[in-house]
């Protein structure tokens, strides 16, 4: 590697890096701004009304990102990507004013959809971060992210403090998330690239198509994450939907680590796939599951010496009682860990249907788990059932990975041999 590469990879590493983490700081933060400003309850109904959001999200990425930053042949142009983004988030919107409003007093219903609302700007950005890592310069949709995160998370924290009314900081944080958004995003992509939709239908039909079994997926995939959630709304109450929220804190810092490292690696890992350099797709994809691993140990760690006392320090919320239900999330969010870095792998293959097989099956299980045992174990029931959908999938990603590159070894091999 030149010189010149290496600087960029690094560039690349920081500012995808400090996106990642402010993306997942973020919501701990405003999570602990509800809490400490609003109470226990209030932080239930904020970590349902955000669950929505993220749920309806994968509707608004409709899961392109994965294919888009791996068309390294330009198959599609960012117009054609730009264009079926807006389509998406269209949908993603009527999809979060159906589901937040239905069944809701009027202004609880209000507050809902506005905070799902703050959802949408990860999914229009994530277009324009995708085509920047396209282009080599992932370093510029990195920072652009952070400092628009950041924008969200300090303006909502700061009107939540000084106002104590969830709408109000809900609704100038979306105002000026927007002009951030605009500031930060377009000048800099108009330097590489046309930010103009090109309409033709004909080809956002066929990259809805194309990516269809992916966004079916990652639906899926996010409702694997949720359904606990459901569970609890239906059987217990907004008290325990908030410490659920909390105590799953540390679930999602094991997959915040992997992806610091694995997600610059995802262009390099498809021009290895492409390239037929099978040897170095399957180093990278073993480099993501070793960080996994050092994740899960390190954050194991933490939790079970100090877990609920920097939860307690974070949310000042006591969770000691629930440091079984805590470790069983760590252990279920290092499967879900495994099964993101398999699954980039699988599509890079564009193995699209078989991760669509597996999402299936996994929700499956969360679906009968989760139903069965949240009635009778409360916290401990949907801890479990999180933790076990998530080893199912990982351990069918793992078994299709295997099938998949043994297959296309065979065909490459038939394919010399003529």
């Amino acid at each position: 590697m030149v010189s010149g590469d290496r600087r960029q990879l690094g560039r690349d590493y920081v500012w995808n890096t400090a996106a990642s983490l402010m993306s997942s700081l973020s919501l701990v933060i405003m999570l602990t701004a509800v809490t400490r400003t609003a109470g226990i309850a209030a932080a239930g109904v904020y970590s349902l009304a955000i669950a929505v959001g993220q749920q309806f999200q994968t509707l608004g990425m409709y899961e392109v990102r994965t294919y888009h930053v791996t068309d390294v042949s330009g198959r599609y142009a960012f117009g054609n990507y730009l264009a079926t983004r807006i389509v998406t988030t269209v949908l993603m919107i009527g999809g979060i004013v159906a589901a937040t409003m239905a069944g809701a007093n009027p202004r609880d219903g209000l507050v809902s959809l506005l905070v799902a609302m703050l959802r949408i700007f990860d999914a229009v950005e994530d277009v324009f971060y995708s085509e920047f890592q396209r282009n080599g310069r992932l370093d510029i949709g990195g920072r652009a992210c952070f400092w628009r995160i950041t924008t969200t998370t300090g303006v909502f924290v700061v009107t939540l403090v000084v106002t104590h009314d969830l709408m109000s900081a809900t609704i100038l944080t979306l105002v000026m998330s927007s002009i951030a958004f605009v500031l930060l995003y377009l000048p800099a992509a108009r330097r590489l690239f046309s930010v103009r939709p090109c309409w033709d239908f004909s080809r956002i039909w066929s990259l809805l198509v194309e990516c269809l079994p992916l966004f079916l997926g990652s639906f899926l995939a996010m409702y694997l994450t949720n359904a606990p959630r459901y569970a609890i709304e239906e059987f217990l109450d907004s008290q325990a939907q908030g410490v659920f929220a909390i105590i799953y804190m540390p679930a999602v810092a094991i997959n915040m680590l992997s992806l610091f490292v694995f997600r610059p690696l995802l262009t390099p890992i498809a021009s290895r796939w492409v390239g037929g350099d099978r040897q170095g797709f399957a180093r990278l994809v073993r480099r993501g599951l070793v960080t996994t691993s050092g994740a899960f140990v390190l954050v194991a760690l933490v939790s079970l010496v100090a877990g609920p006392w920097i939860l307690q320090l974070v949310f000042n919320q006591d969770v000691s009682a629930y440091l079984p239900e805590l470790m069983i999330l760590v252990a279920g969010g290092a499967f879900n860990a495994v099964a993101v870095i398999l699954y980039y792998a699988l599509t890079t293959m564009r193995r699209q249907v078989l991760v669509f097989g597996g999402y299936a099956a996994a929700a499956v299980v969360v679906l009968v788990l989760s139903r069965l045992l949240v009635p009778i174990w409360a916290l401990m029931g949907a801890a479990l059932s999180y933790a076990g959908a998530m080893l199912v999938l990982a351990l069918l990603f793992l078994l299709l990975s295997l099938h998949s590159a043994r297959l296309a070894g065979a065909q490459t091999h038939a394919t010399t041999r003529r």
